[in-house]
Order: structure tokens, then sequence, then C-alpha cells
């Protein structure tokens, strides 16, 4: 199909209005961004580009590479921007896809039953769907996504997905990576599969802090101080022992420092070395749109559970966008030094470079 003034025309408008828009600055991007964001324009808009080359029914594009690359950023830029009703367009991310079908598992009487009902409520209206942050390490995520990718096969639902890990590189585990096969199947078919990779962690660079996840601060208690200093030298008022308090309800209790309002403050060990799970912190998120979290140790003096806990919390905060102040005696470098690492934690410390040291 030939490339048309007018198709360069919708590129160039598209990829100039997310230049120019992002930040009160500007930002320019790089040439594998632009590749890229030529190639979804071409797909979104239906149109033939420099960067695209339909596939035979093609459901979409699978992004993946390091964090910090820019493929969430991008990708919601261009699923933003896309031609359609703003009421079609669905936005997911990892957690929150999965919390609905703990909430089905709750009302139906059969896994299968729940699958199709969390998939119906998904994908019931959707026009364009874009699926961030995809990863999967246990089985029964995996018989979900093969689900979900099948759907949106079936229904031909333009869909965009971001990922850290190639598709061969979902559900690592040997004894249970037959079970994503069909998904990664699906994926190669019918996806047009990219990674977004010029070596640069945008992360580690000038990032602004004025609102969102990366307005939250790390502060290091120093030797000689106490956290009671620290806190209030960062403008922030120690929470008193009176302030402490439960949240959530039942087996779900968890004890806070304090609840301010809409400000929540919690104690790692309190939070993390509980028997919290992701829903936990999804409801959490739900209430509260400013953390503090102190007693953070290096990961390598604490368990494992509390450790992966540590991660899915961190996911939590940023797709939500909370600011997050962490108050603790750990160089925010030394944290990660672990004999066993949990998974994904690659993605956490690039996302916890956004705040602010002091």
């Amino acid at each position: 199909m030939e490339i048309t003034d007018t198709t360069l025309q919708i590129s160039e408008a598209v990829i100039a209005h997310i230049e120019d828009s992002t930040t009160p600055g500007g930002i320019v991007l790089d040439p594998e961004q632009r590749r890229l964001a030529e190639g979804v324009i071409g797909f979104l808009h239906n149109v033939p580009t420099a960067g695209h080359t339909a596939k035979l029914g093609q459901s979409g594009y699978f992004v993946y590479g390091p964090p910090g690359r820019g493929k969430t950023w991008l990708m919601r830029q261009l699923f933003e921007a896309a031609p359609y009703p703003t009421e079609s367009k669905r936005q997911v991310h990892f957690h929150d896809f999965f919390r609905g079908l703990q909430q089905q598992l709750g009302a139906k009487t059969s896994t299968r039953e729940a699958i199709e009902a969390t998939l119906q409520n998904l994908l019931t209206g959707t026009e364009l769907f874009f699926f961030d942050e995809l990863h999967v390490h246990d089985p029964g995520s995996a018989v979900l996504l093969n689900r979900l990718l099948a759907a949106i096969t079936e229904h031909r639902i333009p869909t965009l997905i971001t990922s850290n890990y190639e598709p061969e590189g979902l559900l690592q585990e040997p004894a249970f990576h037959h079970v994503i096969k069909p998904g990664i199947k699906i994926l190669r078919e019918h996806f047009s599969v990219v990674t977004l990779d010029d070596g640069t962690d945008y992360r580690l660079q000038h990032v602004s802090h004025d609102a969102g996840f990366a307005s939250g601060r790390w502060l290091v208690v120093e030797s000689g101080h106490t956290v009671y200093q620290t806190l209030r030298a960062a403008g922030l008022v120690p929470p008193k022992q009176a302030e402490a308090t439960t949240v959530l309800n039942g087996h779900r209790a968890l004890r806070a420092l304090a609840v301010r309002g809409t400000q929540i403050w919690f104690d790692f060990a309190d939070l993390l070395q509980a028997r919290s799970v992701t829903s936990d912190f999804m409801e959490l998120a739900d209430g509260y749109d400013q953390w503090v979290l102190t007693g953070v140790p290096k990961l390598s003096n604490t368990d494992p559970a509390s450790r992966q806990r540590f991660v899915t919390l961190i996911d939590v905060l940023v797709d939500r966008d909370i600011p997050l102040t962490v108050c603790t005696t750990v160089p925010r470098t030394e944290l990660s030094s672990t004999e066993q690492p949990p998974v994904d934690l690659f993605r956490t410390m690039s996302r916890l470079a956004l705040l602010g040291a002091h």
C-alpha cells in the first residue's frame, strides 16, 4: 500500500503532539521510540507508514524491553491519541486484570465461569485495548492470559501490550512453561512483537518531581540522626503512638502508623512482613493518595515473601501514580543486594530511581 502525503501528515501530527504536550519543555523521541510510534500510528489509524508492515489478521503490538525505556509512557500516549471513542478504550494494568478475576472467583462456581465473566466484563464494548506491564510467573495467570489473547484475536480488538519480557520469557519456570505456549503462539502469529531498547534508562536521567509517584522521596537516616529527626527535616510530622490504627477488615486487617485524611503511614514490617496480598495494596491505593513507608531494610535482611510484596507494592503505587516517601537507613543503591532477589526486582529498582534523594 502506498505511503501518501496524508499518511505522513497523520504520523507527524501525532508524534508532534506527543513531543510538544508531554512536558512543559517538550521532548524528542529517540530513534527507537519514533520508529515504534510510526508503526503503532499506522496500525491504529489504519494507514500505511514506513514503520508499519501489517500482518494478516494482526491484533496489535507487543512491546517489550528493559525498564525505563518509555514503553508504558509511549503506548499510553498513542492509545490516548488513537481515533476511537473514549468510552470504547480500555486500559488495564496487570494487577487490575487479575484482581478482576479474584472478584469473579468469589461469585462463580468454577474457575472457567470466573474466567469467562472476567473477559466479558473486560472486553464488552471495548474497541481498543491497552494491557500494561504484562508479566506471568504462575500457571493460573498463564491460563487466564491465554484466554484473554484468544478472545482479543477472535473479536479482532486492536490491542497494545507492554512487558519487560519477550513472549518466550513469560512463565520461565521450566515445569510450567508449557502452560503459556498457546499465548506465546498467539503473540507471535497475531501481534507485531517489537523490542524497545536503545540502551538508555530514562528514569536515571533528569526527572520532574512535581507530581505523582516521582514527587515522592527516598529519605536516608544518616549516622547520628533518628528517624524522627530525618522526617522533621524533610517537613514531615512523625506519627505519634496514639495515631496507630487498623485498616481493612477481618483476616486482612493491617496496622498503619497513621491515617491522616488521604495520607497513610506504614512501617515495612507491619505492611510487608504481614500476610498482605496484592488486592490489599490495591484497595488501600483506592483510598489513600499519599504514602509514607518507614523501616525499609536491606532486602537481604528480610524474608523472600516480604521482598516480593515490596516489588508488588511499588508496581501498584507506580501504576496509580501515587507519591511514596520512604524513610530508611539504607541507601537506595544498597537496597537490592541479596542472593535471592524477588521476581522483577530489576523493574522496582528502576522505578525507585524516580524518587528524589534527600
